[in-house]
């Protein structure tokens, strides 16, 4: 009978210990299941923080089509793209701008249309969204001809004195290419040059080539070479200077009359060198004899190393002093 009571005794202190380990057990695998729960609301919060959207202007790629036979045009040159994601890959996809957009004109021919971007090239884990997803485009088949180079520059630049020798272009001649409407309607290719006022020294820049029509309006054509570099050589040479008269007098004391003659300069003519020294130029008068007021027509002397002067000769009034 105590064996019997003994046994029922060890069954139910077991049966207490399996429903405690239970509950302990259950107590433990929920307190788990709150850990990996808050872990996972924070990597979730973690990763929404670092995520970032930024813009980014990149060119627009034209494929489906050779740009050597058919001219674009109407497109704009570059597209603002917003891409989304990793703030990592973000700012990378940003620096390096490794991805393209792409307009694919393949079986279009010639005429307007419309195309639909697209981004190729992305990280697969960042979103895009381009602010203008469709362009209008025309498209021509291209031509070309050849032209020579024109230079032209303000000749009213050069200073007074200085003379041009042979302006010279590093191109002489260039091809350009566009729609057949627009080589038809070129004149000419030319390379304008900008002098600044008084120039007195050989000048050399590099300009950009433009074609224009006949009223020298620019024509949408490519010209290539795009640039030369034009030399003006400018060296000293003859020019004509405005220089005071001064009047002599020989046969009589000078302070014994008044002389008024009828210029006050006279315009020489000559190199660059000795205008440039001259401060007056002389005519003679002659007082012999002159007891009253009279008139006389005297020579204006040409300075040493000048060619001219203008007038040659000039009135002179003498007057007696009383």
């Amino acid at each position: 009978m105590k064996w019997h009571t003994d046994k029922i005794v060890y069954g139910l202190l077991t049966l207490v210990v399996a429903v405690f380990m239970s509950a302990y057990t259950d107590s433990q695998a929920s307190s788990n299941r709150r850990t990996d729960n808050q872990t996972e609301g924070f990597a979730n919060i973690s990763k929404i923080a670092s995520s970032k959207t930024d813009k980014v202007t990149v060119p627009i790629q034209f494929t489906g089509i050779n740009t050597d036979d058919f001219y674009i045009s109407g497109a704009p040159d570059n597209v603002e793209v917003s891409v989304s994601g990793p703030a990592a890959l973000v700012t990378a996809a940003k620096n390096t701008k490794n991805f393209q957009v792409a307009a694919n004109l393949k079986n279009l021919s010639d005429g307007t249309h419309t195309v639909t971007l697209k981004v190729v090239g992305l990280n697969k884990d960042l979103t895009y969204k381009i602010k203008q997803p469709k362009v209008n485009l025309t498209i021509y088949k291209r031509t070309s001809s050849y032209y020579s180079v024109k230079t032209n520059y303000n000749k009213e630049a050069i200073a007074d004195g200085y003379t041009v020798g042979t302006v010279t272009s590093s191109v002489n001649n260039v091809q350009i290419m566009g729609r057949q409407n627009a080589i038809n309607a070129v004149d000419s290719v030319v390379a304008n040059v900008q002098l600044e006022r008084d120039t007195k020294k050989t000048t050399k820049q590099k300009v950009t080539l433009q074609a224009v029509d006949v009223n020298n309006n620019p024509v949408d054509v490519a010209v290539s070479p795009q640039d030369t570099t034009v030399k003006i050589p400018i060296e000293k040479g003859n020019g004509t200077k405005q220089v005071p008269l001064d009047l002599k007098t020989k046969n009589g004391n000078a302070t014994e009359f008044t002389l008024s003659g009828s210029v006050n300069e006279v315009a020489v003519k000559g190199n660059v060198d000795v205008l440039n020294k001259l401060k007056s130029v002389q005519a003679v008068v002659d007082l012999s004899n002159i007891t009253a007021e009279s008139e006389q027509e005297v020579t204006v002397k040409v300075p040493d190393g000048a060619e001219s002067v203008e007038p040659k000769t000039v009135s002179v009034v003498v007057t007696p002093k009383e």
